[in-house]
């Protein structure tokens, strides 16, 4: 029983030291993400901006060619289902390319390898 005590004893002060580093550890992940979500969201900004600037004028050039022909009404809904087909294609990318590690990964990995460690010392 006083093994099991001195065991649980070190069991404690080795979490115990331990948990700065989970702490700091944790604060390093969460600016890593912090870095990655600005980087994305700055990307993503100026691709949009530009990506929509080029539809509407493609748009625009569509409309302008077709306008003094019979096909001109045809032209411009064809103009309003590229622009649904390219949101729609761009949503789909956004949503199923750009996923993340949950943000407590490394401070999970290491926390299981102490908690393995501690398991083989009991």
């Amino acid at each position: 029983m006083f093994a099991t005590l001195h065991k649980s004893k070190q069991i404690y002060l080795i979490t115990l030291d331990r948990i700065s580093d989970y702490m700091d550890l944790l604060r390093v992940e969460v600016k890593i993400r912090e870095y990655q979500v600005a980087m994305r969201i700055a990307g993503f900004a100026v691709a949009i901006l530009f990506a929509l600037l080029a539809i509407v004028f493609l748009g625009l050039a569509i409309i302008v060619t077709f306008w003094s022909t019979d096909y001109r009404t045809s032209a411009a809904w064809c103009v309003v289902l590229l622009y649904g087909v390219v949101a729609a294609v761009s949503f789909t990318l956004c949503v199923k390319r750009f996923r993340s590690p949950p943000l407590g990964a490394t401070l999970r990995g290491e926390l299981q390898r102490d908690i393995d460690i501690i398991k083989e010392n009991i």
